[in-house]
């Protein structure tokens, strides 16, 4: 299913980097990726030199976002789209398009991912192995960029005005100028990145924050798409302030970290949507319940049903209605005559049914009563669990009933995609969490060393300011001591785990 493929693609990109396909590690940037021969996960490892730094005077001088009172009421939306280039600067847009053409030739002529020639290299450097020159010059193109997220990141709110509930086909839905927001995101950890080898600062930290409000703000979008392209920006950003808080001049961040909302990325919204979507697709499946209704209603009702499918009909084996009616319809009949006998059973053994009152119902009637009523039972046994804490909730989600699933047959093939897709987001939503705990994390230590002669703390119980909870298991992170150095370590989750290896710069000695 194409909206599938794009979340798929969504979530990996929500991973810093992509795991280690060898056994040798692989250096990219400050980061040794190494696979794990057990589980196949990717261990990210970063060696950070961190310099001892006291909270700052007043302790709230630094903020990642406005506070909720200097926020602008008005929609960010408009700025974003003009920042990548919907209007007004058609000149360096045009220009920037250009430069993507020829790093795309010069790509395929030598063979190589865009990733690994400039500018696509340079994403994933060390500020202080940026040839700035070089950068700062490719960045000329996108400096009309600048204002726009600056006055985005200022704005409370962000809104398409889609009118999601009334689309004819959302699952075919273009979201391309969502898709090319991530790009800012590019573009602003090189602008990120060449601030912190230039030590300016405040610079660095106004940047890291509107690629977080860039992230907040795609969270608060009708579809799930968009907030998945949150978190991939706010991934960046964790990258980005992992330099950042290793840069001697650096202020303590632990407040900033702290003052972000929890989640960052909210999904709330477009959970809401996502637990509708199938009636969102399918409108008519709104009107089939436990009322009797003549054959001849149910041959009109696929009718309607057929041209709703729209992008979902390939996945059914039909044709689209518009290019072929009579085979989609005929697709359509067959595979009700085969799902029958599974959804009859399930009415009656699961829902509890009487047998005659499901025996006089027609067969469109009765499979298409078993996919609503097997849909509605599994998606809310899945979206209980959204109102707890991700680490009580991750035992409780799970994927529908396999049991159940083999007796209704075709009925449960849509819940089963919708759910693994939510699932797969509620990850997704801790694993950026986990980002900002590993970072407060590093502040709080750091708060540590300024009253502690540049030491390293023994535990997190002797940190000034309390330790975040890992979202994955809603205690401290995992924290070794081991003298000059410490390993703070981020809890598995699927495909990835993050290891940061902590020192102290050594003292300048007395002359």
């Amino acid at each position: 299913m194409k909206r599938y493929g794009q979340v798929a693609i969504l979530l990996a990109a929500v991973v810093l980097t992509q795991p280690a396909t060898g056994k040798e590690p692989v250096k990219e940037g400050g980061w040794l990726i190494e696979k794990d021969e057990h589980t196949g996960a990717s261990i990210q490892t970063m060696e950070m030199t961190l310099h001892p730094k006291a909270e700052p005077r007043p302790a709230l001088k630094y903020r990642l976002l406005p506070d909720d009172f200097d926020m602008v009421d008005g929609n960010a939306a408009i700025y974003y789209l003009k920042a990548i280039g919907f209007d007004g600067y058609s000149s360096p847009h045009h220009s920037l398009y250009r430069f993507d053409q020829e790093v795309r030739e010069r790509a395929g002529n030598k063979d190589k991912r865009r990733s690994e020639i400039p500018p696509g290299i340079w994403r994933t450097m060390k500020p202080e192995d940026l040839p700035l020159e070089e950068v700062k010059e490719f960045l000329k193109f996108t400096n009309f960029q600048c204002a726009d997220l600056k006055e985005a990141s200022r704005r409370r709110r962000f809104d398409l005005d889609r009118n999601f509930r009334e689309i004819e086909d959302p699952l075919s839905y273009q979201l391309g100028a969502i898709q090319s927001m991530q790009e800012l995101a590019r573009m602003q950890t090189l602008r990120c990145k060449v601030a912190i080898a230039e030590g300016r600062i405040d610079d660095a930290i106004e940047i890291l924050g509107q690629q977080y409000s860039l992230a907040r703000h795609l969270g608060q979008d009708d579809v799930l798409v968009s907030g998945l392209v949150g978190m991939a920006c706010a991934g960046i950003g964790f990258s980005d302030a992992l330099y950042l808080v290793q840069h001697p001049d650096a202020p303590n961040l632990y407040w900033a970290f702290a003052s972000l909302p929890r989640p960052l990325v909210d999904l709330r919204h477009a959970m809401a949507f996502e637990r509708q979507f199938l009636y969102l697709q399918l409108k008519v499946l709104r009107e089939v319940d436990e009322s009797s209704r003549p054959a001849g209603y149910w041959r009109d009702f696929l009718d309607r049903l057929i041209p709703q499918f729209g992008g979902m009909a390939r996945d059914f084996g039909m044709a689209r209605a518009k290019d072929d009616p009579e085979t989609a319809r005929a697709k359509l009949v067959e595979s009700i005559a085969t799902a029958y006998p599974g959804a009859k059973r399930y009415l009656i053994e699961d829902c509890g049914l009487p047998t005659a009152q499901v025996e006089a119902y027609p067969n469109t009637q009765v499979v298409l009563l078993a996919t609503i009523r097997y849909h509605d039972e599994e998606r809310d046994n899945h979206f209980k669990w959204a109102h707890l804490p991700y680490w009580q909730a991750r035992s409780g989600m799970r994927s529908p009933d396999v049991e159940k699933a083999s007796r209704a047959d075709w009925c449960v093939w849509p819940t089963h995609e919708l759910l693994s897709t939510a699932m797969a987001a509620r990850t997704a939503v801790a694993r950026a969490q986990q980002h900002l705990a590993l970072l407060q994390t590093v502040e709080a230590i750091r708060m540590y060393g300024a009253t502690h002669q540049g030491e390293l703390p023994s535990s997190l119980d002797d940190l000034p300011v309390p330790a975040p909870l890992e979202p994955f298991t809603g205690k401290p992170l995992d924290y070794q001591y081991h003298g000059k150095h410490a390993v703070l370590t981020g809890h598995k989750m699927p495909g990835m785990q993050y290891r940061l290896v902590l020192r102290f710069a050594k003292k300048a000695e007395t002359p």
